[in-house]
């Protein structure tokens, strides 16, 4: 199972939990709904983590959203408009980061995650989608239009997945169905990719990742694509892998690792052209990765394994961690210290 639809159904399990038998509660829509404050945050489940400067942000379910000023020391709970379950944060700035989730939730902070404020939703992503391609002479535009006008009839809501800014302007977020938006502008105004994608089978984007201008998505089916700038398309570079890919990694060298169900671990030097198979020695899927100082690459597992490679992808090793737990994401604090975040919450693990 995707790791990103564990926090539907993990939100599912705590809410018939917590409703008494016979008791009927009024519906909140949860996209509009704000974050209910809890003392509990650091110990919740939590799916994203980023760095904004030195501070640590983390995201996880019912628009939690976490961050500490003091290595972990102590945490504050952010100011967050929404109760979706937030799956991934990025920041490329100290100040000025993104975070997606269910419900098509795209939130933007500009004071280092202290507080934030919705930028799109569902039902605003479906809405500017049909009004863009109603008004595009693409040649499959008025399939996309239905596409999305079905989209808003069952109610708008496809989730975002992942998100990817490579500055405080130009950025990007995906999800189900082939959904992909950008925006240059600082999430001001986004822009429907769909009709750029090599995607004619609308599988699922769980994963988009960039370094040097470079640009790569993972999905279903064992599928990679990468921007071709030149031709500004989100092209398909087929991979031996018929699996769910969850995420990838970007290295300094450019070396591109794809990663997901089952410990499935590829590695491409050549832009996606030709994969390699690599190994963790894990059949645990493969949640979360990073690209680390020096050519390193950082890998976690829902087993609870951190694994580390010193030489760009080609061979891991494992890591000892103080207390393992399903990990979800991961975020270098530097070159010997690392944040997890998963089932239990988060971690600070030191990687020397």
């Amino acid at each position: 199972m995707p790791i990103k639809r564990m926090a539907g159904i993990v939100t599912a399990l705590l809410l018939s939990s917590s409703i008494p038998a016979g008791q009927a509660l009024a519906f909140e829509n949860p996209i509009s709904s704000p974050a209910v404050q809890t003392r509990l945050g650091a110990s919740s489940a939590l799916l994203g983590t980023a760095m904004a400067g030195s501070r640590i942000v983390a995201v996880g379910l019912r628009g939690l959203i976490i961050y500490s000023d003091d290595a972990g020391a102590s945490w504050k709970q952010a100011s967050v408009p929404t109760q979706s379950d937030l799956v991934a944060v990025s920041f490329p700035s100290a100040k000025k980061g993104w975070a997606v989730g269910h419900g098509g939730v795209v939130l933007h902070s500009a004071d280092a995650g202290a507080t934030w404020v919705r930028q799109l939703d569902g039902v605003k992503a479906a809405e500017l989608a049909v009004n863009h391609y109603q008004a595009s002479s693409t040649p499959d535009a008025a399939a996309l239009v239905e596409r999305e006008k079905s989209l808003q009839a069952a109610g708008g809501t496809q989730p975002f997945l992942d998100v990817y800014f490579e500055n405080e302007s130009t950025g990007f977020v995906v999800g189900t169905f082939n959904r992909i938006f950008r925006t240059a502008d600082g999430g001001k105004s986004w822009t429907p990719w769909m009709e750029r994608t090599d995607n004619p089978g609308e599988l699922h984007f769980y994963s988009i990742r960039g370094r040097n201008g470079s640009l790569y998505l993972t999905g279903e089916q064992g599928s990679v694509w990468r921007l071709d700038t030149a031709t500004q398309r989100i092209v398909s570079v087929p991979t031996p892998y018929k699996g769910t890919l969850f995420g990838l990694v970007v290295t300094d060298s450019d070396a591109v690792l794809a990663f997901g169900m089952r410990g499935s671990l590829y590695r491409s030097i050549d832009q996606g052209r030709n994969w390699e198979k690599a190994s963790l020695g894990t059949p645990a899927g493969i949640t979360g990765g990073v690209a680390m100082a020096g050519g390193g690459v950082l890998l976690t597992t829902q087993a609870g394994t951190v694994t580390l490679s010193r030489d760009g992808g080609k061979t891991f090793q494992p890591i000892k961690t103080a207390r393992p737990m399903a990990y979800f994401g991961l975020a270098p604090m530097d070159d010997k210290r690392v944040v997890l975040v998963g089932a239990e919450g988060i971690r600070l693990e030191s990687i020397q």
